[in-house]
């Protein structure tokens, strides 16, 4: 169900849905054979896919990394004390 969502809310899966239904009432015309529409769809699906995924590795990318600081902090508080040895 979040895959068609994604399809109807992205502009490159809006315009991949019109060019599969422009290409499906050409088939359905008789002017395209079926295995055209099949390669044909599986390009422009192939090509959003890897558009997306060019889109969401990206941003994936441009997230700020967490700071050394915060690093360290977060080390140090999850460290337990050594226990201490009685004098002798």
């Amino acid at each position: 169900m979040l895959a068609l969502q994604d399809l109807f809310a992205s502009e490159r899966g809006l315009f991949a849905l019109v060019l599969v239904l422009a290409a499906t009432v050409l088939t359905a015309l008789g002017h395209m054979p079926v295995t055209q529409w099949q390669d044909f769809a599986l390009w422009v699906f192939g090509i959003y896919a890897g558009a997306k995924t060019v889109t969401s590795s990206v941003g994936l990318l441009k997230r700020p990394a967490p700071t050394t600081a915060a690093g360290v902090i977060e080390a140090v508080t999850s460290v337990a004390p050594a226990p201490v040895e009685p004098a002798a």
